[in-house]
C-alpha cells in the first residue's frame, strides 16, 4: 500500500561537531532523543512515510546510541537514509552500516570546507576507502553544494572523482555522476534557510505534501528546514503524530504551504524551493 509521504525526517540530536557557515544557527539547547522516544517515533512516522531521514539539525554520528537506533528500524522493517557530514563515520566501526534498514549514507562534503586542510585530505581519503568496501546493496551518496567556481568545490571534486574512478569516465546521473555501482556524487547550490529577511515569490512547496519532520524534543514541523520549529503542530509526546498530521492546523498550513492559500511567511525566504514550484 502507497504511504501518503515520501519522507519523515527525524531528527535524533541537534548536536554537531562542525559549525559550518551554511548550516542554520539554532536556538534550541542540545538534545538527544533518546531511544526508546525514537522507537515510538520511527514507529509512527513509518506508517505514514516510506523512507526515513535520520537528520533535520545536528549530526546523527554525535549520538552515542545511533547503532541502537539503527537496530529499533531495522526490527520495524524501515527503510533509512542516515544524512553525515562524514568526519565521525568510523565512529562506531563498520557493522552498524550491515543494518538492514540503512539504504543509503548522504555524505555533505561541502561540510569539510570548515576543516584545517591536512584533517580534511585525511578525511577525504577516509569517505573513499568507504564507498570502496560499503556493503553491497547499500547506496553511497556523496552531496558537493556550492559554486562549481568555488576552489574548494573543484579540489574536493577531483580529489573524489581521482579516488573512485581513477581513469574512468564517470557516467551522468539526475542531478549529478553515477561513480561506481551504487556510489554518486551529486551537486546543488547552497541554500537559504527560512525565517531570514527577503523573500521570494513561490507558487507552492512539499512541506506536509510529501514529508514532515519530527525535533529531537518530539515537535512535528512541516518540513526538514523548520529548524527551531517555527511552524510546530504538536508533540508526539503528547499526541499521536498520525492524528497531529490529520489536524485542522496541519492541514490548513499544507494548503498555506501549497500555496492555495497566502503562504507563510517564515517560508518566503526559504531557498528549498525553486520559485516556480
Amino acid at each position: 500500500m502507497k504511504k501518503p509521504f515520501r519522507r519523515a525526517f527525524i531528527e535524533i540530536t541537534n548536536s554537531c561537531n562542525l559549525a559550518c557557515g551554511f548550516c542554520a544557527s539554532s536556538a534550541r539547547p542540545e538534545s538527544f532523543m533518546p531511544p526508546g522516544a525514537f522507537q515510538a517515533a520511527a514507529a509512527q512516522a513509518g506508517e505514514l512515510a516510506s523512507v526515513i531521514f535520520l537528520h533535520l539539525l545536528g549530526e546523527p554520528f554525535m549520538h552515542p546510541q545511533l547503532p541502537e537506533i539503527l537496530g529499533a528500524c531495522s526490527r520495524l522493517g524501515l527503510k533509512v537514509n542516515l544524512v553525515t557530514n562524514g568526519v565521525l563515520l568510523d565512529k562506531f566501526g563498520p557493522d552498524i552500516f550491515n543494518e538492514k534498514c540503512l539504504a543509503q549514507v548522504s555524505i555533505s562534503l561541502h561540510a569539510l570546507a570548515s576543516l584545517p586542510p591536512a584533517l580534511r585530505s585525511q578525511t577525504l581519503s577516509r569517505l573513499a576507502a568507504f564507498a570502496l568496501r560499503k556493503p553491497a546493496g547499500l547506496i553511497v551518496s556523496f552531496r558537493l553544494r556550492g559554486s562549481p567556481a568555488d576552489s574548494f568545490i573543484q579540489g574536493t571534486k577531483k580529489a573524489i572523482l581521482d579516488a573512485l574512478t581513477g581513469n574512468g569516465v564517470p557516467a551522468q546521473a539526475r542531478d549529478g555522476l553515477k561513480l561506481r555501482e551504487g556510489v554518486y556524487l551529486n551537486f546543488g547550490s547552497i541554500f537559504d534557510w527560512p525565517g531570514g529577511p527577503g523573500g521570494k515569490q513561490k507558487k507552492g512547496c512539499l512541506g506536509l505534501r510529501h514529508h514532515f519532520g519530527i525535533l529531537s524534543d518530539g515537535r512535528v514541523v512541516p518540513c526538514c528546514a523548520d529548524f527551531d520549529g517555527a511552524l510546530a503542530l504538536g508533540n508526539i509526546n503528547e499526541k499521536p503524530l498520525a492524528e497531529i498530521l490529520a489536524g485542522p492546523a496541519a492541514l490548513a498550513l499544507r494548503d498555506s504551504i501549497a500555496g492555495k492559500t497566502p503562504m507563510p511567511a517564515y517560508c518566503a525566504s526559504c531557498g528549498f524551493t525553486a520559485p516556480d514550484k
